[in-house]
């Protein structure tokens, strides 16, 4: 038979064994054979030949016809492969379906024990202090929490769009600062915002959302808006900024409510 090898590989594929493909090629090439014919042929002992011919049975690639001697047929190689092929799709649908059901939902499950719950990282600079803080106003949906000295709070009129398009999107905005009369111009822009008035703040803390937080210890503490050798330090977790809410809240309660209407003293 041509292309023998060939025929092998693609049997062996399709799930055959090698004396499996061996009795169906013969068959294949024979039409109607005996077991003791197969044998001679194929040099499988006469007994392993029955073996083979049943399990060839079972897997729908051969037939046992009703004469006497026994004989066989093999299927058409046509319907062995149509038969293989949904076989193979149906198993194939019941590992789909286990795994979907079973395996994922465990691996998303303990895949939140193995990743990080925070990260820490350093921002360095007053630019990339000042970066860092757009970025997590224009993250939040639900709220910003902001305490500052008064040069820092003077220094919020460059982020005061940002703020206000949070403003828009109905965000929570508090602001606890240090406020006199040398900022009350800048805190004026920021009439959308709650600001209230504290005596000390000895760093800048701004969070969002009670999941991420920059905390921020300006040096010097100066008006200047890019310049700045600042240390900042952003938390990305949820347990540490709700803890440090917490604090600015209680603070944020107890802080006099600014009347921008009336001068600062």
């Amino acid at each position: 038979m041509e292309n023998t090898d060939r025929a092998f590989r693609i049997l062996s594929d399709i799930g055959l064994n090698k004396y499996e493909a061996k009795v169906y090629l013969t068959l294949v090439s024979e039409g109607v054979s005996t077991a003791k014919n197969i044998s001679e042929i194929t040099g499988i002992p006469y007994g392993k030949v029955y073996e083979i011919i049943n399990t060839l049975s079972y897997k729908g690639f051969s037939m046992i016809l009703p004469s006497k001697p026994m004989k066989y047929t093999a299927i058409s190689p046509k319907q062995v492969l149509f038969s293989s092929k949904n076989e193979t799709l149906d198993k194939f649908r019941k590992i789909e379906t286990d795994i979907v059901n079973n395996l994922e939902p465990l691996f998303m499950k303990n895949r939140q024990f193995t990743q990080p719950k925070s990260v820490f990282s350093l921002v360095n600079g007053r630019s990339s202090v000042v970066k860092k803080t757009e970025e997590l106003i224009n993250k939040a949906n639900k709220n910003i929490h902001i305490q500052c000295s008064a040069n820092s709070l003077s220094r919020l009129v460059l982020h005061k769009e940002a703020l206000k398009n949070a403003a828009d999107r109905d965000v929570k905005i508090a602001i606890a600062g240090i406020t006199d009369e040398s900022n009350k111009k800048e805190i004026s822009s920021l009439g959308f915002c709650d600001v209230r008035q504290i005596k000390r703040s000895r760093s800048n803390f701004i969070s969002v959302d009670a999941s991420e937080c920059l905390v921020v210890t300006p040096f010097p503490d100066d008006e200047n808006i890019i310049f700045g050798r600042d240390t900042g330090m952003h938390i990305l977790s949820s347990s540490f900024t709700s803890f440090t809410d917490n604090f600015f809240i209680s603070s944020f309660n107890r802080a006099k409510k600014i009347d921008l209407s009336t001068k600062l003293r």
